[in-house]
């Protein structure tokens, strides 16, 4: 995963290069050179997905390499992220935000809005909004510039009723009144404290309305413990947390999923279950999730029936 060929590695400093020579302000992704990505990256990003049940194909493959090329071309004069080799983008960008695909499905419909919270360089949102068009995306981060870098990032996906907006997820109803409690899912990814992103997801959630955390390793300890407690306070309950690394090399990330119930401030919430994910090989991480969020999903599905 690593080992890059030269002339992946020449692509993406002339992309650099081209991204710094470019009009600051100019997000446009035709005035960016196209990368593609090498062979041995995307054939382990082909295999993690398999393990996952998760469809990729040659389409989505273009698709995946105009974001990323447009990503790195901006990256050299918008700081959107750190992670701009092919291979280490495929893992930790791509692959990472696909791990809750199958949580999204199960959580919602065709036509459902969900909201990528704090998107910054669009991830989970682009990744996700590729494998589901169908779905309403809504990316959303505070900054202004980062939300007109994704206005443009959205057009090259399949997703024809993608928006992106400027404003934080507590602000919806005076910001965005369209979103202010009429979404299905928030999904927040690496962004904020998790006791913190439940004011903002309550003002954007519809009731019976899902948030999805994707957390790394340290969330486990005074976070987690903030974040249980916060729970009843803002009208949630806790569905579950499940951990999964992306191989057998990466550490313990979280994957943490909380319904806007009817439950008063003061009940209590459900137990957590853990699940320890562990790869089989470093190609193949382990399969995260079984029939539990569909199980979820049918029990939301009836709350949302029955308002």
């Amino acid at each position: 995963m690593t080992n890059e060929a030269p002339n992946q590695n020449k692509q993406v400093a002339q992309a650099g290069q081209a991204g710094q020579s470019t009009a600051r302000d100019d997000f446009h992704p035709s005035h960016y050179p196209l990368i593609s990505f090498p062979d041995e990256a995307w054939q382990w990003f082909i295999d993690a997905c398999a393990d996952l049940e998760i469809p990729v194909d040659d389409s989505r493959r273009a698709i995946v390499e105009a974001i990323y090329s447009h990503l790195v071309g901006v990256n050299a004069w918008l700081n959107l992220t750190r992670i701009t080799a092919p291979a280490d983008y495929l893992k930790f960008h791509v692959f990472d935000s696909l791990t809750v695909l199958n949580l999204v499905t199960a959580f919602t419909q065709p036509g459902d809005t969900i909201v990528d919270l704090g998107s910054g360089g669009g991830y989970p949102g682009l990744p996700l909004m590729t494998w589901l068009p169908e779905r309403h995306w809504v990316l959303v981060d505070s900054r202004a510039k980062k939300a007109a870098f994704l206005k443009e990032a959205v057009k090259l996906t399949p997703c024809v009723t993608a928006e992106a907006f400027a404003f934080r997820g507590r602000e919806a109803a005076s910001a965005c009144p369209a979103l202010h409690h009429r979404c299905q899912i928030v999904v927040a990814r690496a962004v904020g404290q998790a006791d913190d992103l439940l004011i903002d997801a309550e003002a954007l959630l519809n009731l019976n309305g899902v948030l999805i955390l994707l957390k790394g390793q340290s969330y486990a300890g005074d976070e987690q413990h903030r974040f249980h407690h916060a729970l009843g306070r803002h009208g949630f309950s806790l569905m579950e947390e499940q951990t999964i690394a992306l191989d057998e090399t990466d550490p313990d990330r979280w994957v943490v999923t909380a319904i806007k119930s009817e439950q008063s401030p003061h009940s209590t919430t459900k137990k957590s279950s853990t699940h320890k994910t562990a790869a089989k090989t470093q190609n193949k991480p382990k399969r995260q999730t079984e029939n539990k969020p569909k199980r979820q999903a049918e029990k939301a599905s009836k709350r949302r029936h029955h308002e």
